[in-house]
């Protein structure tokens, strides 16, 4: 488990994701990332479950829950897991 807990909320952000998925994965201070889903219905939770590393967890919501809503989903998780340091990243 890395110290930083990156938060991704999504809504049909299929065109955002892999650069932003990306971006983390490719940065030099190790983080795991948790996508929160807002009920996208762009494909986007498929080509999570596809194209993503175990570092990569995923909570998939029924509805649009809404930004700051689904951002405390997330805040929630990490505080669950201990993460000392959570990153907000906007797609």
């Amino acid at each position: 488990m890395a110290e930083v807990l990156v938060i991704i909320v999504t809504w049909n952000g299929m065109k955002w994701l892999e650069r932003c998925i990306r971006s983390v994965e490719s940065s030099t201070v190790p983080a795991d990332i948790f996508i929160v889903d807002n009920g996208s219905t762009d494909g986007t939770v498929k080509w999570i479950w596809d194209n993503t590393s175990e570092n990569v967890q995923l909570h998939v919501a029924d509805r649009n829950l809404g930004f700051g809503a689904a951002n405390n989903i997330g805040l929630r998780h990490a505080i669950e897991k201990g993460y000392p340091y959570v990153y907000l990243l906007n797609q």
